[in-house]
């Protein structure tokens, strides 16, 4: 039997870049896919910190995809009137078409990548991965 970690880690790695070829178009990788979405979909103000520990990645690694974003004029850092030390993040208004275009790509190729298999696999697949993220969280 092949080790069930290596798997899931060579499955994660294959979608990933799926969606970045599928991004490619609109110069946006998974990785900033990740962090816009995360901003877009906060119902709060958000931190790079948060981010970070949202995605399960560290804070140098997501500080530099949030420069390369605010470079390309998607993301807006606000100063955080409670802690001198960071930044609220906000998506521009002019980004959000952009974003619902990439937002239909990801949604396309996850419907795509998953139509082998039926609903009800779906479903339970989707629940293992939650119960796999919440065994692993740290």
């Amino acid at each position: 039997m092949q080790n069930l970690s290596y798997l899931i880690i060579k499955a994660s790695r294959h979608l990933k870049n799926k969606l970045d070829k599928a991004l490619k178009e609109f110069d946006i990788t998974a990785a900033q896919f990740s962090v816009i979405i995360q901003i877009h979909s906060s119902d709060h103000p958000i931190t790079a910190a948060e981010i970070a520990q949202n995605l399960g990645s560290d804070r140098p690694t997501i500080s530099g995809v949030i420069h390369r974003l605010e470079k390309k004029g998607i993301v807006l850092k606000i100063d955080n009137p409670d802690d001198k030390r960071s930044s609220y993040l906000e998506i521009y208004k002019e980004s959000n078409k952009l974003i619902n275009k990439i937002k239909v790509i990801s949604d396309e190729l996850t419907i795509n990548i998953f139509s082998i298999y039926s609903k009800e696999e779906t479903k339970l697949f989707t629940e293992m991965i939650f119960k796999l993220i919440e065994g692993t969280e740290e």
